[in-house]
């Protein structure tokens, strides 16, 4: 697949997260199981006193499948957890946002069994380029959250988004969860 066709799919992907990110508060009208999906993927955690906590699974479900290149950036995210955390808090004197260096983050299976986190220089050159080409698209769209946004690639193992499991994330004292399968998928 052409680095185009994985920026377009990427870019899909990141606008789709932004809406996904900023209508917290709101439903979806008509939902598809795209977006279902996606809002199941994300977490918020509202600490209270301006302290934010956000991750974001990508799962397989959230790509369109008429997409360019959506098979191509599907095989990846089932081959791969790929997670996004930000930790961020709000300066109440000056109302600015300052956001954590996040500099590891761990995850594990039903079984508490960890997955395998995957180094960028050990990933094939197009998945190197996707999470790049996603990376700038969140800090040129998001400001300072996106440049907040760490991402983190673990080999999947026994995670899959749409058969009976469990994916956790223990992350500044909490331990988030998303059960399997997930909203949205059509094969249970």
């Amino acid at each position: 697949m052409s680095t185009k066709r994985c920026f377009h799919v990427l870019l899909h992907c990141v606008l789709l997260t932004c809406i996904t990110l900023s209508s917290a508060s709101s439903r979806v009208w008509k939902p598809t199981p795209h977006a279902i999906a996606r809002d199941y993927a994300s977490i918020q955690d509202n600490r209270g006193k301006g302290e934010i906590i956000v991750l974001m699974w990508f799962v397989p479900q959230m790509v369109e499948p008429g997409a360019a290149g959506a098979a191509a950036l599907t095989a990846t995210l089932q081959k791969y957890v790929v997670i996004v955390a930000v930790h961020g808090r709000l300066d109440p004197t000056s109302g600015a946002m300052s956001f954590d260096e996040i500099d590891a983050l761990e995850a594990s299976d039903r079984n508490e069994k960890p997955l395998t986190s995957v180094p960028r220089d050990n990933l094939p050159p197009a998945t190197t380029g996707m999470l790049v080409a996603m990376e700038t698209l969140f800090r040129q769209s998001l400001g300072a959250m996106g440049k907040g946004m760490k991402m983190f690639i673990f080999e999947a193992g026994t995670i899959n988004s749409c058969q009976k499991g469990l994916l956790s994330v223990p992350f500044a004292g909490e331990t988030y969860t998303w059960e399997t399968p997930i909203p949205g998928c059509t094969q249970n």
